[in-house]
């Protein structure tokens, strides 16, 4: 999936759920508008059931949805965000979506199945990268815990799909995740001052499921810690 569709979808839902907040307020509006023809009989019944509708709700418990709105209001685009950062992260592990000069090429060896194995790594000419650095700098802003250290090995190691040579980065492409296409809004479904959950449908090869990141605070930041797609293992998509 192209990355202009990815950010398209992640910010039609953003603004999908500003307009659920906004259509409250313009639905409060329209009811409690009144014409000149209305009788002052009818706004007083009016008036009295708004009061007693508003006292029951006072005494009454939260319900699940009035919670789930709220989560959803408090820490949807930091969700989005992730979702975006775990599907930039999967195409990295087979250098997807990232811009490379096909003319310009090096062998470098990795470590395949516990065997050497000679690859072809092309030239990155993305604005994103011009070091291991820089790959390190995104994951590491956007992943914490066993996530980061899975994500690790795409710029570190024997098998990293990143290198650097004579000044240069160099990149392997493989087969695998070319990235994420949603099929559904985002959903909110824990939340608190130091971690939230939420999930997103996502269509696994022809397959709609369910993706699910959880989120802790760290050093100020949302980071991902861990994700689902479907029936995978947790950090274990492959």
């Amino acid at each position: 999936m192209n990355k202009g569709k990815i950010k398209y979808i992640a910010a039609a839902a953003m603004l999908c759920f500003s307009a659920v907040s906004c259509g409250s307020k313009a639905g409060s509006q329209v009811t409690g508008s009144t014409s000149s023809g209305t009788s002052a009989t009818t706004a007083e019944t009016a008036t009295e059931a708004a009061s007693e509708t508003t006292a029951a709700a006072t005494t009454a418990a939260p319900t699940e949805e009035t919670t789930a709105a709220e989560v959803s209001d408090e820490h949807l685009a930091d969700a989005v965000r992730l979702f975006e950062a775990v599907n930039t992260a999967e195409m990295l592990r087979t250098g997807a979506g990232v811009e490379t000069d096909n003319e310009l090429a090096k062998e470098f060896t990795v470590k395949e199945n516990g065997k050497d194995t000679d690859m072809i790594f092309f030239k990155v000419t993305d604005s994103r990268f011009s070091s291991t650095d820089d790959v390190k700098k995104l994951l590491s802003d956007s992943f914490s815990g066993t996530l980061l250290e899975k994500y690790k090995g795409i710029y570190e190691g024997d098998s990293a799909s990143f290198r650097e040579y004579g000044g240069y980065l160099y990149l392997v492409q493989s087969d695998g995740s070319k990235g994420l296409e949603y099929a559904g809004q985002p959903e909110m479904t824990e939340s608190s001052d130091t971690s939230f959950t939420a999930a997103v449908p996502v269509n696994n090869f022809g397959v709609v499921e369910k993706m699910t990141v959880k989120a802790v605070k760290e050093d100020d930041k949302w980071k991902a810690s861990s994700f689902t797609i479907g029936k995978h293992k947790e950090n274990e998509r492959k």
